[in-house]
């Protein structure tokens, strides 16, 4: 069996709840009907290194399943991209739009200890969680109308009864500061962080990530991740006892019509 890091453990249990999944040599094909415009629950998965692995191959297996879902995106993700330069380079060469995230895993026996501010948690059937969820969307560029209303579903109806909280900052009606953690597969992960723009440098977002790592460890996590592309929630992370444990490569673009290729490039 592989070894598979932890932040592709959590990945690999969250695609559980989704409709189909297909187990493949280098990862999994996943994909979800009832959210064709989220691009994170339409995609292929490759879990380890794979020196020799092509994008072609990868395609072989995910855009029939992408068009049979309905999907608008190609979306691939690659928890072990300096192992896998082949399938990188091809990326590149077939022109999909290439991100970079870091991988922090939370090395600390305890959060370290900051400002004294006070977290509550949401309740996703109030009338605040939402309205503060489509910020966090927005402020991160989630997309238009249609894939934050497919993206609350999925965290309504899927997430949250698979555990997933929110916390925030500030009173009913003047959220400061929001953020999620949940616990899958023995790793806690910590998501949608986000401090609104006016009540940033007070230590928010430093106060949620610190509650995030402690309900997640006392619900059994052995690991607690995230996952940033941004240099200053690194140097924020660090301070708090996260170690860059690695990178996550992610390729996307626009799903072709069937009988059209996205540009792969075979296996020159």
């Amino acid at each position: 069996m592989r070894e598979l890091s932890a932040v592709a453990r959590f990945f690999a249990a969250t695609d559980g709840f989704l409709q189909h999944v297909e187990s493949t040599w280098w990862g999994a094909v996943v994909t979800d009907p009832r959210f064709p415009d989220v691009y994170d629950l339409n995609y292929a998965r490759v879990e380890t290194g794979q020196p020799d692995l092509r994008l072609d191959e990868v395609e072989g297996l995910l855009l029939p399943a992408l068009r049979a879902s309905g999907a608008r995106h190609e979306h691939v993700v690659v928890f072990e991209p300096d192992r896998c330069r082949r399938l990188v380079d091809d990326f590149d060469r077939a022109g999909h739009e290439v991100s970079w995230d870091t991988v922090m895993g939370f090395a600390g026996p305890d959060p370290l200890e900051g400002h004294d501010v006070d977290i509550r948690r949401l309740d996703p059937e109030g009338d605040e969680w939402w309205p503060a969820y489509e910020r966090v969307m927005i402020e991160f560029e989630a997309g238009d109308a249609a894939v934050r209303e497919q993206l609350r579903r999925w965290a309504a109806h899927v997430l949250v009864p698979a555990g997933r909280r929110w916390f925030a900052v500030g009173e009913p009606g003047d959220v400061r500061g929001v953020g999620s953690v949940q616990v899958l597969g023995g790793v806690g992960y910590i998501d949608d962080v986000l401090t609104l723009r006016p009540h940033r440098g007070r230590g928010i977002a430093s106060a949620i990530v610190r509650r995030a790592v402690k309900e997640a460890r006392a619900e059994g996590a052995e690991h607690v991740v995230l996952l940033t592309d941004s240099d200053d929630a690194r140097r924020l992370y660090r301070r708090l006892g996260f170690e860059e444990t690695g990178r996550v490569a992610s390729a996307t673009s626009r799903l072709q019509p069937a009988g059209q290729d996205n540009g792969s490039s075979g296996s020159a």
